[in-house]
């Protein structure tokens, strides 16, 4: 991905398994978040291809990759305020299920969407909190609708960009457990900061930096790697915290 001269990502190449967390770290500036967008459609890649599920996606708008089997989350919370957490859940799953824009939709979809969106909600532990505005949410809440929305689509890989900004130690606790039990429906590609949540619930971290995969594996194998250490954390003891 070229930005006027600066190649942004080069030669990057990553898969993401099926049923796995795969993490995407690195220091600022890395290209995780520009590699994100070429996947997911925000960007078009100078070259090389996008493939999901065998399918090549490459450049493919946002909307079609939905339809495909790919969902994403951002590192700025994207909800409907004023609408209830249900309700948010539910416009999602009308959504994938080519309802939205009937104007004489059946009450049988409604009801159907609304109670799938239910469903998701209980999985992930907002079923309490359906009938509030989302805006009256807390912050982790607010994070994990946004994720009960995407899961709503019911994608084959989920697109999670730093899902824990801004949360406290106990909300991130919730979030990697609530992500480890997605990767058990749909398999999970993720950009995080937070290096213990990494290690915790990653199958395979793969690390960038200047745009470039410099170290890719399990977290025991990434951890131990000095070139790591060296460009991601100043070879400082952090892993083995």
């Amino acid at each position: 991905m070229m930005f006027g001269a600066l190649r942004a990502v080069d030669d990057v190449s990553l898969e993401v398994q099926a049923g796995h967390v795969h993490s995407l770290i690195g220091p600022n500036g890395a290209g995780k978040t520009t590699a994100f967008n070429c996947i997911s459609g925000v960007c078009r890649p100078a070259g090389g291809q996008v493939l999901l599920n065998g399918a090549d996606v490459t450049g493919w708008p946002s909307h079609r990759l939905v339809s495909a089997g790919m969902a994403r989350t951002f590192q700025i919370t994207k909800v409907f305020g004023e609408l209830t957490v249900l309700e948010n859940v539910a416009l999602a799953t009308r959504s994938r299920m080519g309802c939205n824009l009937q104007v004489w939709g059946s009450a049988r979809g409604r009801t159907d969407a609304t109670a799938q969106a239910a469903e998701i909600l209980k999985l992930l532990g907002l079923d309490g909190s359906a009938d509030a505005t989302a805006d009256h949410l807390a912050h982790g809440d607010k994070r994990v609708l946004e994720i009960a929305i995407a899961l709503a689509l019911r994608p084959t890989v989920l697109l999670l960009d730093e899902p824990t900004a801004g949360m406290s130690t106990g909300e991130t606790q919730r979030a990697a457990e609530l992500i480890r039990s997605i990767a058990q429906r749909t398999s999970v590609l993720l950009v995080e900061h937070d290096m213990e949540m990494v290690l915790g619930i990653s199958d395979i971290i793969t690390v960038m930096t200047q745009g470039r995969v410099i170290a890719s594996g399990p977290p025991a194998v990434v951890s131990a790697d000095t070139r790591v250490q060296d460009a991601y954390l100043g070879a400082v003891d952090a892993w083995s915290t």
